[in-house]
């Protein structure tokens, strides 16, 4: 081994092992847009380029783990909290290459996929909450995934529209983490972009009495976009599961294990939005 080592030109020794050490320490550092440290794969893969392995990128507004083999980003998370002071700007008209990945995903690759081009950081929650430079930066391909017309534009921007006008709030923000689920056969646009069998959603926040609550959902790909949101609660468990990524777990072993094992609409008092009907 020491002699292969010698072999090797020094780049392609060092580069691998600071890489790994660098997604070994985001897999325990805290962020300020991710609660209890930033999602992590559970079986620890280290590369961007196997199926369970991301790169972090950490644009302002946002973080997200990127997948060079999925050409999606696995997970992305955020805070609302304050709003910004306006005047707001208006919505930006061209997606862009993010020179942070490998793969240099673009706009056109996705063209006439029959697919929309999906936020995970929403652009209107970036520019109310975070500013100018967030909503720009999630018009980045890395913040992009294949999403179904029915689902980007009628169930998951009616997600979206209760986090910013229900849970945000300043003195108790609302952690949001997303991403895709891939979980049937491997499924690509004629780009390469994997398409994803449906999407994970969780909300954390505090309580009056300052207890953790979180709510989490499980969304195919296929809907209709008008069903009732109560109808794809889970836990987050069962999004550990079908994701394969680990949430919180910088909490305390007991803690966490009783956060992610139920499901409690109630404390949401979530049954008076699960029938809001989409804006478009």
């Amino acid at each position: 081994m020491r002699q292969l080592l010698r072999l090797l030109p020094l780049p392609l020794v060092t580069l691998p092992m600071l890489w790994v050490g660098w997604t070994l320490f985001n897999g325990v550092r805290e962020h300020p847009e991710s609660f209890a440290g930033l999602p992590r794969a559970h079986n620890m893969a280290l590369l961007p380029w196997s199926a369970h392995g991301f790169q972090v990128i950490d644009p302002p507004g946002f973080v997200l783990g990127y997948s060079e083999y999925w050409r999606n980003p696995l997970w992305v998370a955020y805070r609302l909290g304050r709003r910004v002071d306006g005047p707001y700007a208006g919505r930006p008209e061209h997606f862009s290459v993010d020179s942070r990945t490998f793969s240099r995903v673009s706009a056109e690759d996705y063209s006439r996929s029959g697919f929309n081009r999906g936020h995970m950081a929403p652009n209107y929650a970036m520019s109310r909450f975070h500013g100018r430079a967030a909503q720009r930066a999630s018009f980045r391909m890395s913040n992009i995934v294949p999403q179904r017309g029915a689902l980007n534009q009628k169930l998951w921007q009616r997600l979206e529209e209760i986090e910013t006008d229900v849970y945000a709030d300043p003195v108790a923000p609302l952690y949001v983490v997303m991403g895709p689920v891939f979980e049937g056969e491997d499924e690509r646009l004629p780009s390469g972009v994997a398409i994803p069998d449906g999407f994970f959603r969780i909300w954390l926040r505090r309580d009056r009495a300052g207890q953790l609550m979180v709510l989490a959902f499980l969304v195919p790909q296929t809907v209709s976009g008008y069903e009732p949101l109560d109808g794809f609660l889970v836990s987050v468990d069962a999004v550990e599961q079908a994701t394969g990524l680990d949430f919180f777990h910088r909490l305390d072993d007991e803690q966490e294990a009783a956060l992610e094992a139920g499901v409690n609409a109630r404390a949401w008092d979530f049954s008076r939005h699960a029938r809001r009907a989409p804006r478009y």
